[in-house]
């Protein structure tokens, strides 16, 4: 099963994605998402982790700075009897309630929240399939069985269980001791110790509802035939099967007690594919267009065109049928670029990478303007990261140009004030896969994302995650450099201070531009300079309590030549 999850995120994720020293007297003041939180998820490192390295994994993304770890709450892990297309029994508490479902199937799950509820780091529980062979439809292909039209009542189900579990008024299930007294009577009936009660289970707040439904890895069919005419262009179902299991989710983590929490949609991929066909993946704003019932135009479907996706016909019995479409707390998007940088536009006006949150959130806001909603969903990133060479030679970068990257998205990110949240895919990178000899390119065919090797060994960009620096990159002569830093590791509030270097190209000395001094919830800090030629910059962060200092890596800045006047 851990093979099978990273792999399937693997595909998704990959085919989604192919002069004078001028300063101001102090930094410019947190203007952007100055409460961006810090998303990491690894579940190889989370959900199939020992006790013994959950807790150290937990410690550790605490100490870089981690705000928030996202968890893939695998259906088909807690279900039971998953291989089987027969229903189970649940027994007399029912698939509804925790009790209904084995209960070492939970163990992963509570070590989970037990382990963030101790080292002071948030939670964002997605739900998601794979799903049990009895809760799917029956495909003509075996290898989209788990992933082919899971039923929504089911999944209703397993969405309240889980809500149930972590309401914060769950306990963990106990033995029953033996009957006292060595089995003496007392009015001729064995006597019986009322079963202890166990531990409180800490409650969960932040949700969302599957992993990239616009792609096949996840949920299947994404597109089939119209039924009006075989003559007539495919249509993208993904989006209707979707709206079906938000509904349900909705619902059964409302029933849970979880209704004024923050349950977020989407997850989805950030390209999709060029073709359609059954296990093609939807691009992303068509598939939001889908769920939302509206044509290329944001125009509400209606008649035939309505009927055949499953949609109510008109806006209000959309808004009233399914609402958590419209209540939601956000949406939440994995806009990988893997073969661009982070401010690089996809071309195709559907997909919709890092550069293209704008298109992205344009989407969502007319759309839900059709249907009479002034609401605005923030954009929760909640899987982002490049790959790696080495290990990976096919798609992989240096070490070097990960971390700027990263560091650079960090900074698009922030300039955004729709986007609520950056995330790191993955802590650590996972293994090849050694079905294939080291030669062919499927054996890298996993995510080697991490900040560290799967030996272990830092990356440049885990310092860079704890410390960020980006610089505008290149600048005529004579204009300012924007300079942006983060350090993640600071208390959310802390004051703190940063020396700003600057070093000219070819020389080694760095020269102190000046201290800056920043408070705001989470470590950012901006600012300008007009540097006197192509060179360097590097932020060196007086750690709060040890007074140690912390440098970035450096940050090139080119000056160009001024444009001549005509």
């Amino acid at each position: 099963m851990r093979r099978i999850a990273r792999n399937t995120r693997r595909v998704g994720a990959l085919a989604g994605a192919l002069a004078g020293l001028t300063l101001a007297a102090s930094a410019t003041p947190a203007t952007g998402s100055a409460g961006m939180q810090s998303i990491v998820m690894d579940d190889a490192e989370i959900v199939y982790a020992s006790p013994e390295r959950l807790d150290a994994t937990m410690a550790e993304l605490k100490a870089i700075g981690v705000d928030r770890v996202r968890v893939s709450v695998y259906w088909r892990l807690i279900a039971p009897q998953p291989e089987r297309k027969e229903r189970p029994s649940f027994g007399p508490a029912g698939p509804a309630s925790p009790a209904g479902y084995p209960a070492d199937h939970w163990d992963r799950y509570d070590r989970i929240v037990v382990s963030a509820r101790k080292h002071g780091i948030g939670l964002l529980f997605s739900l998601t399939g794979p799903s049990p062979l009895w809760a799917t439809g029956s495909p003509e292909r075996r290898d989209i069985e788990e992933t082919y039209e899971p039923n929504p009542d089911d999944f209703r189900s397993f969405a309240e269980a889980v809500g149930r579990r972590y309401s914060g008024e769950y306990r963990e299930e106990t033995q029953a001791p033996p009957p006292s007294g060595g089995g003496g009577l007392l009015g001729g009936e064995p006597q019986q110790q009322p079963a202890p009660q166990g531990e409180l289970i800490p409650r969960v707040d932040t949700w969302s509802v599957w992993n990239e439904p616009n792609h096949p890895g996840w949920l299947t069919p994404q597109w089939l035939p119209d039924p009006r005419a075989a003559t007539l262009p495919l249509i993208p179902v993904a989006g209707r099967l979707y709206r079906g299991l938000v509904d349900a989710a909705w619902d059964g983590l409302a029933r849970s007690g979880h209704a004024s929490d923050n349950i977020l949609l989407g997850e989805t991929a950030p390209r999709g594919h060029p073709q359609q066909g059954l296990t093609r993946a939807v691009r992303p704003l068509e598939f939001i267009r889908e769920l939302y019932c509206v044509d290329r135009r944001l125009r509400p479907y209606q008649g035939e065109d309505a009927q055949v996706r499953g949609c109510p016909g008109s806006r209000q019995a959309m808004v009233e049928q399914h609402p958590g479409l419209f209540a939601s707390a956000g949406w939440a998007h994995h806009p990988y670029a893997l073969e661009q940088a982070p401010g690089e536009s996809d071309d195709h006006r559907d997909n919709a990478v890092l550069a293209d949150t704008d298109r992205l959130v344009r989407t969502l806001d007319k759309i839900l303007g059709q249907h009479g909603q002034s609401k605005r969903f923030p954009i929760w990133m909640t899987e982002y990261g490049y790959q790696t060479d080495p290990p990976d030679p096919t798609l992989g970068i240096p070490w070097s140009r990960q971390a700027a990257y990263l560091n650079e998205a960090e900074h698009i990110a922030y300039r955004n004030p729709r986007i609520a949240s950056s995330a790191q895919f993955l802590l650590v990178d996972d293994g090849p896969l050694r079905q294939f000899e080291p030669s062919d390119p499927r054996y890298w065919g996993t995510f080697q994302s991490g900040l560290k090797t799967g030996a272990g060994r830092q990356k440049h960009a885990y310092a860079a995650y704890q410390r960020v620096i980006d610089v505008t990159r290149r600048v005529r002569r004579g204009r300012s450099a924007r300079i942006f830093g983060q350090f993640r590791p600071a208390a959310d509030g802390e004051h703190l201070t940063a020396r700003l270097e600057y070093r000219r190209r070819g020389s080694r000395r760095w020269s102190k531009v000046r201290t800056l001094s920043t408070t705001n919830p989470k470590g950012f800090l901006r600012t300008t300079h007009r540097p006197r030629g192509t060179g360097y910059y590097r932020l060196i962060w007086i750690e709060p309590g040890s007074g140690r200092e912390l440098r970035t890596r450096s940050a090139r800045v080119t000056v160009l030549r001024a444009r001549a006047r005509r």
